[in-house]
Parts: C-alpha cells; structure tokens; sequence
C-alpha cells in the first residue's frame, strides 16, 4: 500500500537530512562540524532518566524488562541506554539512513533498528512490549492523526501493564500552528527567507496536538492516562498504561 503524501514528504525530509547531519537534526544542541558523540549518547541516558527514573508519582513503571521500543530512534541513543535496562530494544525510525547510521553506532546483543512506515510500529509484534518511549519525534510529525495512529499502535504492542511515555508539542492553537508552518514554508520556497538548515521545513516545524486531544485518543486506544508534566509547551510529557498486569 502506497504511503499518504504527508508521509513520503516526511520521509523525503529526513532521508536528506540522515545524510547531510544526522547528529545535528536528530539534536540541534550539538556543533554542526564536529559533533561530540560521546555527549551524544550521554544524552539519552538523561532522557530515559527523565522518562522513567523521574516519572511522576503517579506512574508505575513496568514490572517486566523483556522488551522495549522507541519511537522515532534516530542514531540510536535512547536505545542504547534502554538497552542497559532492557533485555531487548527495538528501534523504529522513518528514515533508511538514520537506521543504517544507527546499527553502525549502536552495534550491542539485544538492540535491533527497523525501518518504519511513519504511520505504525509494525513489525513490532501485538502485546510484546513492556515499555514505548518516544522524544523529539510527535513534535515534527506532520498531521495530528499520524501521533493518533501511534498511540494507537503503541497499544497493539504493549503487554499488560505496559507502559507508554511521550513528549509532543502541546502549545495551543493548532490552526495557527499549521498557518504560521505554511507562511514559513511558502517564504523558504519563494527565497523571502531562506534558512540555511531548512528548518523552517513543515516535516521539521510538525504539528501542535491539546492535552485534550491526546486524553481522547488515549482513552480510545484502550490506556489509561497516569500523567502529564508540561502541558500546553513544546515539551509536554504524558505516562499511560496498559491494562492488565
């Protein structure tokens, strides 16, 4: 099945982007010429800490440790430090050169990347995982139905008692959002206002998505929200879990 336009551009945009800086689009924070890679991956053992070691109260995390999958895993660096959690660690990312880059990077027993479709986390297998976490990556999705569609995934996948964790864009009013995206869009396009990195790019710029919208699209996936830190910023976290366990 031929993938929706939205998507091809999404891939289209991260391919080019794998093969000009892969380190500096997955983290805009590191240097352009010569990223410190070793702070790279540091990074994502902070990521993980905040996702599960600094969950909120409310949140248990899973019992079991048999499987986890990311969401958008880029060059590998959540992945690689689930993996000192986990006893297997599944990677799906979009773009054929972020996984390509990735195994080349992240070359340990139980740590496997797989080339998305950017609408699911097949071939992850139904009620497999323990754990779903994804960072950086709802934020530059394209169309608030494709984050729908992964929440509702993510809950194909996790066994009982499962856990979720997420960080989106949850800054209010979505239609401005898509308007001030199209405005940038059509300037880069035309030359009014070229940005070197093409960061003004819709599959870079994403979507905004309410709080209210995820409840709904949780709640409809079957899971059930524990909690949420940072609502109505770029960087809202939400915990849910599967029933069971």
């Amino acid at each position: 099945m031929t993938a929706p336009r939205h998507v091809r551009a999404m891939k289209k945009y991260w391919e080019e982007r794998a093969a000009l800086n892969a380190a500096w689009y997955v983290d805009t924070t590191v240097d352009w010429d010569e990223p410190d890679m070793e702070r790279f991956f540091e990074t994502g053992r902070r990521i993980v800490a905040e996702a599960l070691d600094e969950a909120p109260p409310t949140v248990t995390l899973p019992a079991g440790h048999r499987l986890a999958v990311e969401i958008g895993s880029g060059l590998g660096r959540v992945c690689a430090a689930l993996a000192e959690r986990f006893d297997r660690v599944v990677g799906i990312d979009v773009a054929d050169g972020m996984v390509s880059r990735a195994r080349q990077l992240v070359d340990r027993p139980g740590v496997s990347f797989e080339v998305g479709d950017g609408m699911s986390l097949r071939p992850v297998p139904d009620a497999s995982a323990d754990l779903v976490l994804s960072f950086t990556v709802f934020q530059h999705v394209l169309r608030p139905s494709v984050i729908e569609g992964y929440l509702a995934d993510a809950a194909r996948v996790l066994g009982p008692g499962g856990l979720l964790v997420f960080q989106w864009n949850s800054t209010t009013g979505t239609t401005r959002w898509w308007l001030r995206r199209s405005l940038l869009d059509l300037m880069e396009r035309t030359g009014l206002r070229r940005q070197e990195r093409d960061t003004n790019a819709p599959a870079f710029l994403g979507t905004t998505l309410s709080v209210a919208r995820v409840r709904r699209a949780l709640e409809r996936a079957g899971l059930e929200l524990l909690d949420i830190r940072g609502a109505g910023t770029l960087f809202t976290w939400a915990w849910a879990r599967a029933p069971g366990g």
